[in-house]
């Protein structure tokens, strides 16, 4: 009796769905409603592309040539806007600084005693011109008084113009000490030192003393096949994957992006390595990650989903 019961059993995953279709009968649209899952978003494109820093990196040389005197920091190091880097050898330039200041201080003398004689010479112009209006004076005298008190303004002037000439050079060769100084321009990281002291630098050379890494956000440069292009607009959301073997929760993590500005031209990609896929037209694509994401790397290779 038992093995014909048996034949006649129905399977356990059907009884349990009879189960289940039974308890529903009395609340089943609900309990249906709530176990579907919510929609997610809808891929509409694309794209490979490359984590970079906003506005780039920053590539720093010298204004002029020479030998480097000194290095004031390390690559990874962490800098501040105006900090010295580097310092190239200017015993000249200092010499030219010293000297100027010394001509300035002696003009300003010059033009301080010659000042100091006006007032008095004034003076006599004055009264011997009313001495000899009024016949109490040679009149020679007073045009001799008239001569001295003329000569020495125009010796002011002179040296008033000399002065602002000699300013003018110990400016200059501020400057030339200052040029001899790069110091870094915004907050940054040394991302790569590329000479040393000793070293000879010229200010039209193609390799840079140093490339700093600025401090702001990453953004990707993607490239959209133009199968896409139309698909994808301004303040559209995104997620950007890892790409290639990478290992460890970054490779399989998404993160949130959102679409910058779509590149209005057409170009080769300068991303895929295949010389079949670097005949195909793509157009750039810009974003930026939504929040910040500081685990990832310049340089590194991401996949990037556009959402409806």
């Amino acid at each position: 009796m038992k093995s014909s019961l048996s034949r006649y059993a129905l399977p356990a995953s059907m009884l349990a769905l009879a189960l289940a279709i039974a308890g529903c009968s009395d609340h089943g649209s609900t309990s249906v409603a709530a176990a579907a899952p919510a929609p997610g978003p809808r891929d509409v494109a694309m794209a490979r592309g490359k984590v970079e820093v906003q506005g780039g990196l920053l590539d720093l040389l010298p204004q002029q040539d020479g030998v480097v005197e000194s290095v004031g920091v390390r690559e990874g190091d962490e800098v501040k806007r105006g900090q010295v880097l580097l310092k190239l050898a200017s015993d000249q330039a200092r010499l030219d600084v010293d000297m100027a200041q010394a001509e300035l201080k002696l003009v300003q003398a010059r033009q301080r005693a010659q000042s100091a004689r006006l007032p008095a010479a004034r003076q006599l112009a004055l009264r011997t011109g009313e001495a000899a209006k009024a016949g109490a004076l040679d009149p020679q005298r007073a045009d001799e008084a008239l001569q001295a008190r003329s000569d020495i303004e125009s010796a002011v002037a002179v040296l008033e113009a000399e002065a602002a000439v000699a300013r003018q050079k110990l400016a200059q060769a501020e400057r030339a000490v200052q040029r001899q100084t790069l110091t870094a321009p915004i907050d940054a990281r040394v991302l790569r030192l590329q000479v040393q002291t000793g070293s000879r630098v010229s200010s039209q050379s193609t390799r840079p003393a140093l490339v700093l890494l600025p401090h702001r956000p990453l953004t990707v440069r993607a490239e959209l096949s133009e199968a896409y292009v139309a698909n994808v607009k301004p303040g559209m959301r995104a997620s950007v994957r890892l790409d290639g073997d990478t290992q460890g929760a970054a490779a399989q993590a998404a993160y949130p992006a959102r679409v910058l500005r779509v590149s209005q031209a057409y170009g080769t990609s300068r991303l895929d390595d295949d010389a079949t896929a670097r005949n195909v037209r793509v157009v750039e694509c810009f974003l930026e990650f939504d929040p910040p994401v500081p685990v990832l790397r310049l340089g590194q290779n991401v996949r990037v989903s556009f959402h409806e």
